[in-house]
């Protein structure tokens, strides 16, 4: 997606899988499935590694 409004999209749908993916480690841990608890933590890394790299992208192009 291209300009601000793209921009604005991209990062809002990081920020959804981070939040979505923390919210669902912290439930499946608490209903003792560690399996399914590691995926979705592993799922918050990979929105939070996306949600920095895009900051950079954003600050770069300042």
């Amino acid at each position: 997606m291209e300009g601000r409004n793209g921009n604005l999209v991209e990062t809002g749908a990081y920020w959804l899988l981070y939040v979505v993916s923390v919210s669902g480690a912290l439930l499946h841990w608490r209903l003792g499935n560690e399996g399914m608890a590691a995926v979705c933590a592993a799922a918050a890394l990979f929105g939070a590694v996306l949600i920095g790299g895009r900051r950079r992208r954003t600050a770069a192009h300042r």
